[in-house]
């Protein structure tokens, strides 16, 4: 089990700076920290862009976080980016700097816990090539912060599958909120309308292309 207490919280805990969390955030968080380290790296996989930089920030920064959610974080913020543009991390970044987030926190000691495996869903393997690539191109030192080197490899963890019960797809606790923040899950709520209109989708014959006269 991670020693909580080894950990420097970092200042920024909240979604934003600028703005409360809304209602659906609120609700997310707090059954986050009461949830299996799968459903945050599957709440992580259904982030969908920039509008969600606030949810991954406030995951980041939470000292139960794993080591696997964390590197889907560091993949998705673009590393390639701020190698190719290096500078001085922020001393107090935006939840939209997750990247420098990630860095600062790994250095207070964050992530050392590792119970889940990191897969194709959170790295492209050809990115993973080229983030090591570009910093085995670098002169050691030249660059104004540090990779950690786990990061660049990260093995280990394992495989588990999250319970039925737990899949935002289907837990009807769950669905609406993830819904409300836009986060990827089906389009209907779990229940008889999505049953009846996934079957009514398989019977309903394709229509054909008209023919040219």
């Amino acid at each position: 089990m991670p020693c909580y207490g080894q950990i420097k919280l970092p200042m920024n805990q909240a979604t934003s700076p600028h703005r409360a969390p809304t209602k659906a955030e609120t609700a997310l968080q707090r059954v986050l920290k009461s949830a299996p380290q799968e459903l945050w790296l599957d709440t992580i996989r259904r982030c969908k862009g920039p509008q969600h930089d606030g949810l991954i920030s406030w995951m980041i920064n939470q000292p139960q976080c794993d080591f696997a959610v964390a590197v889907h974080a560091f993949y998705r913020s673009d590393p390639g980016h701020y190698l190719d543009l290096p500078r001085p991390l922020p001393t107090a970044p935006e939840p939209s700097d997750i990247f420098a987030q990630l860095l600062i926190n790994w250095d207070a000691g964050y992530y050392r816990d590792h119970q889940l495996a990191v897969d194709k869903r959170d790295i492209d393997p050809r990115q993973l090539v080229r983030i090591n690539q570009k910093i085995a191109a670098r002169p050691p030192g030249s660059l104004p912060f540090s990779v950690p080197k786990r990061f660049l490899d990260p093995v280990g963890g394992a495989a588990r599958l999250l319970p039925p019960s737990l899949s935002p797809d289907n837990a009807r606790h769950l669905w609406p909120i993830y819904a409300q923040l836009g986060l990827q899950v089906p389009p209907s709520a779990p229940g008889i309308r999505r049953t009846l209109a996934a079957l009514s989708a398989r019977l309903t014959p394709a229509k054909r292309p008209e023919q040219g006269l």
